[in-house]
């Protein structure tokens, strides 16, 4: 693994204004039994595949992202967003007909679940999983979202997004980011009325933009690679690559553009952070889930980004 002192990034990244993040104090034993897992379960195409995955170290997003979380709830996202990393290279290799034939074979697993029968890896795989999800209460809403995630690589729009605004419209869904609001509220068990989920939906918005850029600037030079030489799946969707092109500059000054844009959001988010406690101060009930809640949308952003500091995935 790069040591993050020496990422070729350093040299552009600004500071940030958020809290360190840190791991779920049993993030090891998670790590151990997923990546185990997955190892032994997943059709790989190559070893060479199946040792890139394991040196990643994927499990480490979701221990920064949700540290304070029940342990199997962690373990479950664990799994789950892991599971979502390989169907995201898989999608990379096939093309959007494949693709779409596949999620819509997987959304057979919630809509009918007494006759599906699974047929492949992939299905089996996730029919496990998603019971497993189930057998928690109200859990269904891990699993669409999920599912719209996947849906993301089915889009004929995919490589068509020409402009920051729509592009980030649809990569809130794509990079993940609904899936992660549903796990937070899973791993915390945390419930929260509709007044408070309104409140925290420009949190969430600033939050979604700012995990997608940095994701984007860290795996431009993959995705590129990907885009050139895989399957029809690979468009490069990023936005490092339509600020670009927008703007009409060098990839090396968007990326720059870029930092300055995901810095500028973390300024917004605490400032929005404070205003958000302040509609409810004389709630205190009310008041001690939203502070867990942005406290958990807040470590959404510093854990994906220590994450994409520490993993190979992206060098």
């Amino acid at each position: 693994m790069e040591n993050p002192q020496v990422h070729p990034l350093k040299a552009i990244a600004l500071p940030s204004v958020l809290p360190t993040p840190f791991l779920h104090p049993r993030h090891e034993e998670i790590d151990q039994q997923v990546i185990s897992y997955l190892v032994n379960t997943w059709e790989w195409p190559s070893k060479k595949a199946k040792k890139g995955f394991v040196s990643w170290k994927l499990s480490e997003v979701v221990s920064f992202m949700f540290p304070t979380g029940d342990t199997e709830r962690v373990r479950l996202a664990c799994e789950l967003l892991l599971l979502g990393f390989l169907m995201d290279d898989w999608f990379d290799n096939n093309t959007l007909a494949t693709n779409t034939t596949v999620v819509s074979r997987l959304q057979s697993i919630l809509s009918s679940p007494s006759t599906f029968t699974p047929a492949t890896t992939i299905e089996r795989m996730h029919s496990t999983l998603f019971s497993r999800i189930l057998g928690y209460p109200s859990s269904s809403s891990i699993l669409t979202t999920y599912l719209s995630m996947l849906e993301c690589h089915c889009s004929s729009t995919r490589g068509s997004l020409s402009t920051l605004s729509t592009y980030l419209s649809f990569r809130e869904t794509d990079v993940g980011m609904p899936i992660c609001r549903e796990l937070l509220y899973f791993t915390e068990d945390l419930s929260l009325t509709p007044a408070e989920k309104s409140l925290l939906q420009p949190l969430e918005r600033v939050a979604n933009y700012h995990v997608s850029i940095l994701n984007d600037i860290f795996s431009f030079e993959r995705e590129w690679k990907a885009a050139e030489t895989l399957g029809q799946g690979a468009v490069l969707v990023n936005g490092v690559r339509i600020l670009a092109d927008e703007v009409g500059v060098s990839v090396g000054v968007a990326k720059r553009l870029c930092f300055s844009l995901v810095r500028a959001w973390e300024e917004e988010f605490v400032e929005m952070s404070g205003a958000v406690l302040g509609a409810v101060a004389d709630d205190e009930e009310s008041r001690e889930r939203l502070e867990r809640a942005v406290k958990g949308i807040e470590r959404r952003m510093t854990g994906a980004e220590a994450f994409s500091w520490r993993t190979s995935r992206y060098l």
